[in-house]
């Protein structure tokens, strides 16, 4: 009888963490937890790229993560227009990288988070 409930137990276990780790792969998610979620009492990356507090670091990581989407398919609509839409998110945190002038601008016009979710994101 313990038997049978380890086994399970080790079952679960394993299905769990292979859940976690096929999220950990999604460059979609991981992009978007990274910049545009925080912990309670944080303000989120994009925020902060926003309002100019955002370090050099913070940046550059949001940056590669956004560029990691690069042909990822989204969960719905067209991947064509999705591949524009987000283009344009990545164009934009590159001009903030490089600390171009208009680049807070550009980047909160192409972070309409709505824009987005409406049309690509899946449940």
């Amino acid at each position: 009888m313990n038997l049978r409930f380890i086994a399970a137990s080790i079952t679960v276990l394993t299905l769990s963490l292979t859940a976690a780790f096929a999220a950990d792969d999604n460059p979609i998610k991981k992009s978007m937890v990274y910049a545009h979620k925080a912990p309670k009492g944080e303000k989120k990356i994009s925020d902060k790229i926003l309002d100019g507090t955002a370090s050099d670091e913070e940046v550059k990581k949001t940056l590669e993560l956004y560029k990691a989407v690069g042909d990822t398919k989204p969960p719905k609509g067209d991947a064509a227009a999705f591949k524009e839409k987000f283009g344009k998110l990545v164009a934009a945190a590159e001009e903030v990288a490089a600390k171009k002038d208009g680049a807070v601008a550009h980047y909160k016009e192409a972070v309409n988070c709505k824009a987005c979710h409406s049309e690509f994101k899946g449940k």
